[in-house]
């Protein structure tokens, strides 16, 4: 079983192995073998042909085939499964010409990204999206060609959701939770198809426009952002009989082209950039187009920027629902302030703004070629290597692997979160912290007036940057061990609270335990975070015993012929004890802590005082009668 952890090395974040034992989780740990179906078509559209003006015959617009990838896990006996797809990196441009030694689904990063999630229980789909634009260009055109080499690619992985939701039975898909990841340029396309729900949010932009104010991006000649209509040259339409829509997207690399698409009806998006990526802002700048260095977006905006804006809007409520107390989710909240669902990774060499790529140099650099759809063009692998390299010096397999590793775990368990995927009680989702003292299967003989205290305490897993916990300790009966109703209910700002045994006394006297007499009980504590209520991970038993008081008797079960109301009581409380039973001679009333709070001489056996000033809660009202005994019951104060 794999296992992840954090090592930091100075600025570099890695994963290692754990020994840290428990049950496999389906979706957040490797269990699965994977089969791959390659190559598959999942549509046909209209594409910029980058050899047009250089090879005589060549046209402007030319059809392509769209393939994609396909990893399943085998053995799973889930029928319907949660389905990632992965956009690749590459500049919209062929791998090589890109001046890139990655550019396509057969990536080594995104292969072994696909692998892992398969191996987990999901279904991954690799996908190639539409490619070309003129990378020479400078601004303004640059900035148009390259807007609308990202629209294609949204429109394309729209379309491959179509396919898939098309052919879910054949694939094993859950059509209600679709996931889109992207890497680098990827996360162009996933960032967009997360927030663009309107033509308003590509016509309307200033810097999305031409000097005569008209948009860059057509929407009347390219189609819509779910790639239905347009004009059939241009773009063969998606059928919109089907839907197009994910439910989730995650990113490493890239940016969201306006900070303005995303609003309330985005979809939840969790962030995991280099925060030192030298061509897409962790926060909000410019994108520069690694080809020629050219600012291509001003003001776009990365994960930095991104996912506290989601959490502000509450895209990502669900995602909130749950606090990971994983190793990797630790160093992140602290790392960030506390910013939930962002990863800025750091790595050692400051221009890395992709250090879970990897590719066989050997190979890269003896290319001369590369595939443009059916076309092979003339290529410099040498080049391209060298150049990849200046960014990623010291790339390797295990590097790049180590990275992966933490960008599934932190994207797992919060696709998990988000489509309720493993048990809400599950430990690696929330923080779990166990009980300490009394210990499991404690006995405790108590004595009302006993001058020692009994200490509770637990423990309680890392929040830091989270908000604070507050706590209660609750004491229940061993034969209905409802805590909703329990028969004790401390709060506390701490892990522990001490309570005094004459309050542990009141309780068993309230309980109608007698003098002699002993009582099996559970406690356990519930914590509140952010909102949330978390339970303690186990529930300790305990029996309590009332032992004979000192210079003080009881008259066995005298509580039963006291009576306090109104229970709960606001503002005045009234006592009635049966005269037949005894007088009473002194009143107090007790916190839970042992504190008394209000005491008196009683004028008969009927009467009333004030417990307006008393604070929301437990207390224990103890009457003694003049020849001694003790009579005590619970009341709640609102």
């Amino acid at each position: 079983m794999k296992k992840t952890l954090l090592k930091l090395l100075g600025l570099s974040v890695m994963a290692l192995g754990s020994t840290t034992s428990f049950a496999q989780t389906m979706y957040l740990e490797e269990m699965f073998d994977v089969s791959k179906q390659s190559n598959i078509v999942y549509d046909s559209n209209r594409s910029v042909n980058i050899l047009f003006g250089q090879i005589p015959g060549q046209q402007p617009i030319i059809s392509a085939n769209l393939r994609c990838d396909v990893y399943t896990p085998v053995g799973s006996t889930v029928t319907n499964r949660p389905t990632v797809i992965i956009a690749h990196t590459g500049s919209f441009l062929p791998v090589l010409t890109n001046r890139q030694a990655t550019g396509n689904k057969d990536d080594s990063a995104v292969v072994e990204m696909c692998t892992r999630l398969a191996k987990r229980g999901f279904n991954a789909v690799a996908v190639n999206y539409r490619l070309g634009w003129n990378a020479l260009a400078q601004p303004p055109a640059s900035t148009e060609q390259l807007l609308n080499a990202t629209y294609r690619g949204m429109q394309d992985v729209r379309n491959a959701i179509r396919f898939l939701s098309t052919n879910a039975a054949t694939y094993g898909i859950d059509t209600s939770k679709i996931i889109v990841g992207g890497q680098g340029t990827g996360g162009y396309i996933a960032l967009a198809l997360a927030t663009v729900d309107k033509a308003s949010e590509i016509n309307n932009i200033a810097k999305f426009q031409r000097n005569d104010f008209t948009p860059m991006v057509n929407i009347d000649t390219l189609g819509d952002w779910r790639g239905i209509g347009g004009n059939p040259f241009f773009n063969v339409s998606g059928d919109a009989n089907v839907s197009s829509n994910a439910q989730m997207v995650f990113h490493y690399g890239g940016s969201m082209g306006d900070l303005s698409w995303l609003d309330a009806n985005s979809l939840p998006i969790v962030g995991m950039q280099s925060d030192r990526d030298p061509f897409a802002p962790f926060n909000t700048g410019n994108v520069i187009v690694p080809t020629n260095g050219t600012t291509v977006i001003p003001s776009a905006s990365g994960a930095g920027a991104v996912v506290p804006k989601a959490n502000q809007l509450g895209v990502n409520n669900k995602l909130n629902t749950k606090y990971l107390v994983d190793p990797i989710s630790n160093v992140m909240r602290a790392r960030t302030n506390g910013v939930e669902h962002l990863y800025p990774v750091r790595t050692n060499f400051p221009q890395d703004g992709a250090p879970w790529e990897w590719w066989d140099r050997a190979n890269v650099q003896a290319k001369l070629s590369t595939n443009f759809y059916t076309q092979t063009i003339p290529a410099d692998g040498r080049g391209a290597d060298s150049l990849s390299m200046l960014v990623n010096p010291d790339m390797s397999v295990t590097k790049a692997k180590k990275y992966i590793d933490t960008l599934v775990d932190f994207s797992v368990r919060r696709i998990a979160v988000q489509f309720d995927l493993v048990p809400a009680s599950n430990d690696q989702l929330k923080p779990s912290f166990g009980l300490v003292a009394p210990v499991n299967n404690s006995s405790l003989v108590v004595k009302g007036d006993s001058n020692n205290s009994v200490n509770v305490s637990w423990n309680v897993a890392n929040t830091t940057g989270f908000g604070n916990m507050a706590y209660a300790w609750k004491l229940s009966t061993a034969s209905n061990t409802d805590f909703a109703t329990p028969l004790a209910n401390v709060p506390s700002s701490k892990p522990s609270i001490t309570l005094d045994y004459r309050t542990i006394d009141a309780l068993l006297a309230s309980a109608n335990v007698n003098i002699g007499d002993s009582v099996d009980l559970k406690w356990t504590v519930q914590a509140n975070l952010n909102g949330n209520s978390i339970w303690s991970s186990d529930t300790f038993n305990i029996r309590l015993s009332r032992g004979q008081l000192t210079n003080v008797k009881e008259i066995a079960n005298v509580s039963k012929h006291l009576s306090v109301y109104p229970n709960p009581a606001k503002t005045v409380l009234n006592i009635e004890f049966n005269a037949a039973a005894g007088n009473v001679s002194t009143y107090n009333v007790m916190d839970i802590t042992g504190r008394v709070l209000l005491n008196g001489n009683a004028t008969s056996n009927n009467f009333a005082f004030d417990v307006n000033t008393l604070n929301a809660g437990l207390y224990f009202v103890n009457i003694t009668l003049k020849d001694g005994s003790v009579a005590t019951k619970r009341v709640v104060i609102e």
